[in-house]
């Protein structure tokens, strides 16, 4: 991946970012810089401000689109124009992102580029079963083996599923799939607090507190009385 800016805070930034999430980062400050990186070695992606000094962003963009048409460009903006994006889509752009950038957008977005960028490129782990939804269930050593290609598959999004003499031992999921995970566990314990809390304040009614008590005295033929009459009207 190459990342191109003529901000060394940003450019820093964001190289940071990514490389913490498994990309190989390459960096560039202006046009003429990226152009000799593209040159020199395909990348699948390359992440640049359409905005730098010494090259116009869209001349940039033409001569990525010749070096390297394979590779998806995301085009970071200072601000939203619509005539900008216009332009850099017809020259091939596959993302427009407003700076700053949120780091999980960044990632996300990159991640969707590499994914496209290297569809039906990767050699097939899963015997067969190409379907992308579907986890890839490779053995321990075939996953040793391959630990770079089975990571890059992960980042791209795909559940691997690591064997041992048959029997599924430990599965491999993006930060994506973990935070959303996470999260959806974190949203069902919080709703059933707040339904725990209700009930309790349901409970706490001057008729609900009456109706308790009058459980707690009621002999064993008024309760069966009670539960005949009540299966009764529910049926």
């Amino acid at each position: 991946m190459l990342l191109v800016d003529d901000d060394r805070s940003i450019l820093e930034s964001y190289s940071h970012h990514l490389a913490d999430a498994g990309f190989q980062v390459v960096e560039a400050s202006d046009g003429a810089e990226a152009l000799r990186r593209v040159a020199a070695g395909q990348f699948d992606v390359l992440i640049g401000d359409i905005a730098m000094p010494g090259m116009d962003g869209f001349a940039l963009l033409r001569r990525i689109r010749e070096l390297s048409p394979s590779s998806k460009v995301i085009v970071m903006l200072d601000k939203e124009n619509k005539q900008i994006v216009s332009h850099a889509a017809e020259l091939g752009a596959f993302r427009f992102l407003v700076k700053p950038i949120k780091p999980e957008l960044l990632l996300r977005t990159a991640a969707m580029a590499v994914r496209l960028s290297r569809r039906g490129t990767l050699p097939d782990f899963s015997k067969g079963r190409s379907k992308q939804g579907e986890p890839l269930s490779l053995t321990a050593t075939e996953a040793k083996n391959e630990f770079g290609k089975v990571l890059e598959k992960v980042i791209q999004g795909r559940k691997v599923v690591i064997t041992k003499h048959a029997v599924p031992k430990a599965v491999l999921i993006s930060m994506d799939e973990f935070n959303a995970l996470t999260h959806a566990t974190e949203y069902r314990l919080d709703t059933l607090s707040d339904q725990f809390d209700a009930l309790l304040v349901r409970m706490q009614a001057p008729g609900a507190r009456a109706a308790m008590q009058a459980a707690f005295d009621a002999s064993p033929q008024e309760l069966g009385k009670a539960a005949v009459e009540g299966a009764r009207k529910r049926g």
